[in-house]
C-alpha cells in the first residue's frame, strides 16, 4: 500500500453523526451544545467530504483515522509565506493500492495531480481555523497563500 498525507490550515475535522439531542459529543470529541457549535460541527464535515471526494476521484482509497489538529509553528511548514507563528493544522493520512494513482507525470512527485485537483476547490471557512484565507477554497499553487500540501509518505507492507 502507497501511502500519503495532506496538511491544511482548512478545517476537515470528522465529526461523524450529528443527529443528536443537545448535549454530545461528536467523533472528534467537540462538545455540540447549541445551534452555532452545530452549525461549525456541520461545516467541518462538508470540508472533510469534499477531500474524501477529491481525493476518491482518482481510484480508492483507504484510512485508519480521522484527521488530526496539531498547533505548528509555520516556518517549519510548506505553507505559502503569508503565514507566519503558529497555527492550527490538520493533517490527514490515506493510502491507494496503485503508487502512480495521483503523479500527473510533469513532474517527479507522486501527488502532481492532486495539487492540480484541490487548487481551488471551494471549502467553508471560519469553523475553527486560525488563519484567513484570501478565497473560501483549498489552495495548493500559490506561493504567498498556500493553505494545503501533500506528502509522499512511502510503501507500507502489511
Amino acid at each position: 500500500m502507497y501511502n500519503f498525507e495532506i496538511n491544511t490550515l482548512v478545517d476537515i475535522t470528522e465529526n461523524g453523526d450529528l443527529k443528536k439531542q443537545f448535549p454530545f459529543k461528536t467523533k472528534s470529541n467537540e462538545l455540540i451544545h447549541d445551534p452555532r457549535s452545530l452549525a461549525i460541527a456541520k461545516n467541518q464535515n462538508s470540508n472533510f467530504t469534499t477531500l474524501l471526494q477529491l481525493l476518491q476521484m482518482r481510484g480508492n482509497i483507504r484510512w485508519e483515522a480521522s484527521p488530526i489538529k496539531k498547533e505548528l509553528n509555520l516556518k517549519d511548514t510548506q505553507f505559502g509565506t503569508k503565514y507566519e507563528g503558529k497555527a492550527a493544522v490538520w493533517s490527514y493520512a490515506w493510502e491507494t493500492e496503485q503508487q502512480d494513482i495521483y503523479n500527473n507525470f510533469e513532474s517527479d512527485d507522486l501527488f502532481g495531480a492532486l495539487i492540480n485537483d484541490f487548487d481551488h476547490i471551494p471549502v467553508v471557512n471560519f469553523c475553527k481555523e486560525t488563519v484567513t484565507f484570501p478565497s473560501s477554497a483549498f489552495i495548493t499553487t500559490d506561493n504567498q497563500f498556500k493553505n494545503t500540501y501533500f506528502k509522499y509518505l512511502g510503501v507500507l507492507n502489511k
